[in-house]
């Protein structure tokens, strides 16, 4: 059978934690995983799972030889429900929460037993989605535990905040993450430029190095030059960019924005040069439109419907402006 699954090597205070509190009897009903995306939130998750589900845990994990572990922590396990989108959206309808309520009002397989539900992102919930949830939160089963995973808890509605034990995860120490990565793309040096690119999540940067990241975002720059030296309308661009992962750009976006903030502010050195063309913009325009990206970016990623072409053209069209009226300056 296949190997249990631990947690990552650089979640190991979030993981002692959570032993403390088991072998103390304060395990919470209900866990809320916080922190960036990529960083391993749902690998966690499912160790905790595996873990509590498990007859013969050792302190690392679960053993993967009892008959729960038989079970893989997936749709074929019994006592074990994870609610995330459907294929193909990117909201979690309110039915999948609706039907916890029966989920947690049945025994465990195993006497003596939990069941878990891993909600995943909870801000995938809208609001009411969100206060069908809250009625199991509110009247949790005694065998029953909760662990929601949110990339951006301040979108969360207070009240589910507030009943929820909240477990930070940070972006990960660089030597563990550099570690993990190089084992898996064999370059050291490939590793720590992934892992820049990536912002120091090292899932993320194992995706870009899967789906050849790093040229794709060296084509996004090779169209912002373009569309700085006159080469490009921003209505081509966007007609270019139209097509690929909304958010994948938006990420670019973002991140090449965040670089250059804080190469405007502490200098740091900038990943992708061309960009340097832009160091002399206002720093608080620079931030305002990060501000921007951010805030359209966590609506896509909230199903928000809004016309990608047009969100990129706009985006592109102020930027280009941005840089005339500071050149002209």
């Amino acid at each position: 059978m296949a190997e249990p699954l631990l947690a990552y090597s650089w979640q190991m205070n979030q993981w002692h934690d959570l032993q403390r509190l088991i072998e103390s009897g304060r395990l919470p009903h209900a866990l809320l995983l916080a922190g960036p995306d990529s960083v391993g939130k749902l690998r966690f998750a499912k160790a905790l799972a595996g873990f509590l589900l498990c007859e013969s845990p050792s302190q690392v994990g679960a053993c993967g030889q009892c008959r729960s572990c038989h079970f893989q922590i997936d749709a074929s396990n019994p006592d074990y429900r994870e609610i995330c989108p459907d294929e193909g959206k990117r909201q979690i309808g309110i039915d999948q929460v609706r039907g916890l309520q029966g989920f947690s009002a049945q025994h465990a397989h195993r006497d003596k037993g939990r069941k878990i539900v891993v909600i995943h992102p909870a801000e995938a919930m809208n609001v009411f989605t969100a206060n069908a949830l809250l009625k199991t939160l509110e009247e949790p089963n005694s065998g029953t535990i909760l662990i929601l995973i949110s990339h951006t808890s301040s979108q969360l509605l207070p009240t589910i905040r507030s009943r929820c034990v909240q477990l930070r995860f940070g972006i990960p120490d660089s030597s563990l993450a550099e570690s993990w990565l190089r084992d898996y793309v064999g370059d050291a040096e490939l590793s720590k430029k992934l892992l820049l690119e990536a912002g120091g999540r090292p899932l993320a940067a194992r995706q870009t190095f899967d789906e050849d990241g790093l040229a794709v975002r060296e084509s996004f720059d090779a169209a912002m030059s373009a569309l700085l030296d006159g080469g490009k309308t921003a209505l081509q661009v966007a007609l270019e960019l139209k097509d690929k992962d909304i958010l994948q750009v938006l990420d670019w976006w973002c991140s090449r924005l965040m670089e250059l903030s804080r190469h405007q502010l502490a200098g740091v050195p900038l990943l992708a040069k061309s960009w340097a063309s832009y160091k002399n913009l206002p720093a608080n325009l620079v931030m305002q439109t990060l501000q921007r990206g951010l805030e359209l970016r966590s609506g896509f990623s909230r199903g928000v419907a809004l016309n990608k072409q047009l969100v990129l053209e706009t985006l592109f069209l102020e930027w280009v402006a941005l840089c005339k009226r500071s050149a002209a300056s």
